[in-house]
């Protein structure tokens, strides 16, 4: 490892000892150029090329050079010089005295009679502009300059060598959590993608009236998010329309109330969730039912279930085992209870965008609870339309065994409050329905927030 690093650095300066004198090469001959070619706008400027030394690069000077001092033989603009030896010349411009013409060559105003004798002028205040006038030399001494310039020192090649090598900022190992390792070489240090960037955003989830990460009645193959407790009250009301399939009579009427409570804890890829139903009959059916005036109220079957998932980015997929239990205490419809057993299994997609399927259905199973036993299947599809709202649609079939089957139509909306807390309402509407009690249409409602 010290090896292959002094092999780089010596190929580092190795490359500097190579391209630094191509770059001053190139810089001194831009300067060059523009010597050859001065920008006259800027009155007396002159550019002095830097003596290149094979081990060190002088300073470089930049001068700010004044209207009134000028270097020697360098009379400024509308002056040229015939000869390094010979005379000079001058051309008149607006506004020059005889004055102003011998401080510019020679630093003073005094030997502005000397000019006017070399050109013949007897009169100075009267120059015209474009004259022409010969200024003799010999004559004082030339103006000199104080020049005001930048030193910009640049090292040897010897000190860029001898400098110590930079360091390279650390960055924090890996930890034992959940962080990505985005990029990994021998010699480099580790890129590391912090695990909240990569969570998925679990604040969109909700649950089932049955306590399950889903829709109202369809639930989802992934969990609720690692660590999360949700509670959420629900609100079901339907109209008693039929018994065992046997539409009521005219006047005789029925209604049916359920509250269920429901419990959410999910983990890494498991879920657990407990549903604590409410319910309560008020029935007129003296000739259907042969029951007048009953009403009845208590706590119907609670309900555990517990949901094993596997997923990735895009797709989830989960088994899961449930336990109903006899608390129902009513005296209304049919009062055989039982332990019931039941497996379930589903998939669903998980796009951050647009809209997800769910498919899911199982299989209870008892000795004697004719109430739950049977099969179930559900399908359902949820759109987000925005951050605040995401439309829903279900069927939902039952097929139970002396208690009738039911295909229903659902139609939802889920109204997200704040991240966690969501407002779901829903009308499921019976395409099919002989149940022990049956009905045309539910209105549901629903109340979540998880933490």
């Amino acid at each position: 490892m010290i090896r292959s690093d002094r092999c780089r650095k010596n190929q580092y300066f190795s490359f500097l000892n190579e391209f630094l004198p191509l770059l001053v090469f190139t810089l001194v001959s831009i300067q060059g150029v523009a010597q050859e070619f001065p920008d006259f706008s800027d009155s007396g400027s002159q550019l002095h090329p830097p003596i290149i030394s094979s081990r060190n690069i002088p300073s470089e000077e930049v001068s700010y050079v004044s209207d009134e001092d000028t270097f020697e033989g360098d009379a400024g603009d509308g002056a040229s010089v015939e000869s390094r030896e010979g005379n000079q010349t001058h051309t008149v411009r607006k506004g020059d005295t005889l004055g102003s013409i011998s401080k510019r060559f020679f630093g003073t105003t005094k030997y502005w009679k000397k000019i006017a004798s070399s050109n013949g002028i007897s009169e100075p205040g009267k120059l015209k502009v474009g004259m022409v006038l010969r200024i003799p030399t010999g004559v004082g001494k030339p103006a000199t300059r104080r020049r005001r310039s930048k030193a910009i020192s640049y090292p040897s090649f010897d000190a860029v060598q001898s400098l110590p090598p930079a360091p390279v900022p650390s960055l924090p190992p890996v930890s034992s959590g959940n962080d990505v390792v985005l990029y990994q070489d021998k010699g480099l240090p580790q890129i590391l993608l912090p695990e909240s960037i990569k969570n998925e955003n679990t604040s969109r989830y909700s649950v089932t009236f049955e306590g399950l990460t889903g829709l109202m009645h369809t639930f989802a193959a992934y969990p609720l998010g690692k660590g999360l407790f949700s509670t959420s009250f629900g609100t079901v009301w339907n109209k008693i329309t039929r018994r065992d399939g046997v539409r009521l009579k005219n006047g005789e009427d029925g209604d049916y109330w359920q509250f269920p409570i429901a419990l959410t804890y999910a983990g890494d890829n498991f879920e657990a969730g407990l549903q604590l139903p409410f319910e309560s009959y008020d029935i007129f059916a003296p000739i259907t039912y042969n029951f007048r005036d009953g009403s009845d109220s208590g706590m119907g079957d609670a309900s555990l279930r517990l949901k094993f998932s596997s997923q990735n980015d895009n797709m989830a997929s989960c088994l899961g085992l449930g336990a109903i239990f006899p608390t129902n205490d009513r005296i209304i419809g049919n009062t055989d209870n039982d332990n019931a057993w039941e497996v379930f299994g589903g998939v669903s997609t998980k796009r951050k965008e647009g809209g997800n399927f769910h498919l899911n259905g199982g299989y209870q199973a008892s000795s004697g609870n004719t109430t739950h036993e049977g099969i179930f299947f559900n399908v359902g599809f949820e759109y987000s339309a925005n951050t605040s709202f995401t439309f829903m649609g279900e069927i939902n079939s039952r097929n139970r065994v002396n208690n009738g089957r039911s295909t229903d139509l659902t139609l939802g909306l889920r109204y997200f409050v704040k991240p966690g807390m969501t407002f779901s309402l829903a009308a499921p509407i019976a395409l099919n329905n002989d149940m022990f009690f049956g009905y045309d249409y539910r209105l549901e409602g629903q109340m979540q927030y998880h933490y």
